[in-house]
């Protein structure tokens, strides 16, 4: 199902959880490369060149500067947990629809469709206002039934076989595939950048031999070296990409198997279960990531 057929408190908190994102990795790229330039600095000899020394030192202390300001705006701005608690609502606000759609309980065929929407709104509410500090961020109204789509109406009063075969490919399948792809990926880059991590190292520790045999050497590069194996292993811990792969394997996994068990719903009461597990298991492997990530962010 396309973006625009969400509700408008996803569209919002779905562009809310991209714009956080990038923010946050940009000042964490931006963190790495200052420590960077600072080993670079700081390995030239200043007792060679002392016309130099003190605009370097004053060079030095204002990248430290910069990088210590960053760290405050980074915990002052919180983009990270904003980005954590827009993803929540988001995907909350998706689970939500597509029990609408599938009329599972409360929206099954036992209650009519006005307070089928009526229950959906309530519960728009209660996700939009769960946590304050990000409702105050998004600029959805989640009152009137702008919030439902005539594709989710229509899909909702579509037969039985046409809501399985529509759920089955465009939310089994669709998560099966993105997340399986999203696995593949994560994988490959833990790979190039362990990769990259150990070929520092190892240089590092070449260059010390060789400075050891050979003196004469005008710049030290070790700390430049080891400084930028140290940003590769802390990039490799922001973006999580071994406990992210194995998570959305996983999740694809379980998902492979959820999609089987769709030719085997006949009924009315068979699709709302079907429904449930599968949004069970798409909400587990969203809990577990919340769970990392905060974690990963006290430690």
């Amino acid at each position: 199902m396309e973006r625009q057929d969400y509700p408008l408190l996803h569209q919002e908190s779905s562009a809310c959880t991209t714009h956080n994102q990038k923010r946050h990795f940009l000042l964490v790229e931006i963190q790495i490369a200052l420590l960077i330039i600072v080993a670079s600095i700081s390995s030239y000899p200043l007792s060679q060149q002392p016309s130099m020394r003190n605009g370097i030192i004053a060079l030095l202390a204002i990248l430290l500067v910069v990088e210590l300001f960053l760290k405050i705006w980074m915990m002052l701005r919180k983009y990270d947990h904003v980005w954590f608690s827009c993803r929540a609502i988001a995907e909350s606000v998706k689970t939500e629809s597509w029990r609408f759609m599938m009329k599972t309980e409360p929206y099954d065929n036992n209650v009519s469709d006005s307070d089928a929407e009526n229950s959906f709104i309530t519960r728009l509410e209660e996700i939009f206002h769960r946590t304050s500090d990000i409702a105050t961020r998004l600029t959805s109204n989640v009152q009137g039934g702008s919030q439902i789509s005539e594709h989710m109406k229509q899909i909702r009063n579509t037969s039985l076989e046409e809501r399985k075969n529509y759920y089955t490919n465009n939310r089994i399948h669709e998560q099966f595939v993105w997340y399986s792809t999203k696995a593949n990926w994560n994988q490959k880059r833990e790979s190039i950048w362990l990769f990259i991590s150990w070929v520092l190292q190892i240089a590092a520790i070449i260059i010390a031999i060789v400075i050891v045999a050979f003196t004469d050497f005008n710049i030290m590069p070790i700390g430049i070296i080891t400084t930028a194996g140290a940003g590769a292993m802390s990039w490799m811990h922001s973006k999580s990409y071994r406990e992210l792969s194995q998570s959305y394997s996983l999740t694809a996994h379980d998902l492979s198997l959820l999609e089987s068990r769709a030719s085997q719903v006949t009924t009315e009461r068979d699709l709302p279960e079907l429904v449930l597990d599968v949004e069970r298991t798409i909400s587990r492997e969203h809990s577990m990531w919340l769970a990392r990530r905060l974690g990963l962010h006290d430690t």
